[in-house]
């Protein structure tokens, strides 16, 4: 792996932090709510969006300072459910850059169909160009999901706030995010690390994290590659999370394909899945360029597809999901 990341580091700040995202805010209270299912089709009418929940605080290394993390939490409007499927969504942005409207479109989608998502910030850094560079913003990122997951976890036994269903909890992202996701989920601490991996790791407070206190335990329903890419296919393992991956065949900032970089996009990371019985979706999009699957107008499908994933996959009467 060290030798796939030292070719891809110089190639994350030159394309990953150069994408454009040119989300609007989205106003839904004219929306009508047709009829269907919860968490299949759009069943309210509009949704409520919380900015800046602070999840956890940690110290930058690039800047020395510490940095209070804040998401923006998406909830169905109106819903009286107490036990609601919750997906942590994080954007991309090159681990450089953040935004406080990527997303929201997407997330409001899900809110209308009954989800709550939390889409989380995570601390960034200023540059990308050597491989113990990436590795150290892969983990930052890391770290900072996994406190967001467990900052709702730890609501839900507490002032359940959010009403989230802790048998439910889905992560995700696009495209750094998606990374980011997919090592939250599937690198485990029996996974035979590269040394520059497991130095970056445990730099960063190992496969716990370094962000949140509290360590309390939890299970991820599924996970989310929206664009996305690891440097390293043996982080799938079979018996883990399914995944669905979505990726247009028209993206030149991270290739579906493996690239010469060394990044493996969502084709070999679904062909790895494959070949170990990992219980996976790809979906490829025709004539998608990276950004796309981010952007409900720009990929009309997305969020139906990711809807229907989450629906099949949650455990609910009469869906087991086991």
């Amino acid at each position: 792996m060290t030798g796939i990341a030292t070719r891809c580091a110089r190639v994350l700040a030159a394309a990953l932090c150069l994408q454009l995202f040119s989300h609007s805010a989205l106003c839904a209270g004219d929306i009508a709510a047709p009829s269907g299912r919860r968490y299949l089709n759009e069943v309210f009418a509009d949704y409520v969006r919380t900015p800046d929940v602070v999840f956890g605080e940690a110290l930058n290394d690039t800047t020395g300072r510490k940095e209070k993390l804040t998401m923006r939490v998406f909830e169905p409007k109106g819903d009286k459910d107490l036990k609601r499927v919750l997906l942590v969504l994080t954007p991309g942005g090159g681990f450089l850059k953040h935004d406080e409207h990527w997303m929201d479109d997407f997330a409001a989608g899900l809110a209308r169909s009954g989800y709550v998502v939390g889409v989380n910030r995570y601390r960034l850094s200023d540059h990308i160009s050597t491989a113990e560079e990436y590795l150290n913003a892969l983990f930052k990122a890391f770290s900072d999901q996994k406190a967001a997951i467990r900052f709702f976890v730890k609501d839900a036994q507490g002032p359940n706030r959010f009403r989230v269903d802790v048998d439910n909890i889905f992560v995700g992202g696009h495209s750094a995010g998606a990374a980011t996701s997919m090592h939250v989920a599937y690198l485990d601490a029996a996974d035979e690390l590269d040394p520059l991996m497991k130095t970056a790791m445990n730099a960063h407070g190992g496969i716990d994290g370094e962000t949140s206190v509290d360590k309390t335990p939890y299970r991820i329903r599924g996970v989310i590659n929206l664009s996305g890419f690891v440097t390293d296919l043996n982080i799938f393992d079979k018996g883990e999370p399914p995944l669905l991956s979505l990726h247009g065949d028209n993206d030149t900032v991270v290739a579906i394909g493996t690239a010469p970089n060394g990044l493996h996009g969502s084709l070999p990371i679904h062909e790895r899945a494959e070949s170990i019985g990992l219980s996976n979706e790809l979906h490829i999009i025709k004539g998608a360029l990276h950004n796309d699957t981010s952007e409900p107008e720009r990929c009309p499908e997305c969020v139906p597809l990711v809807k229907r994933f989450m629906f099949n996959t949650s455990v609910r009467p009469g869906n087991p999901a086991e």
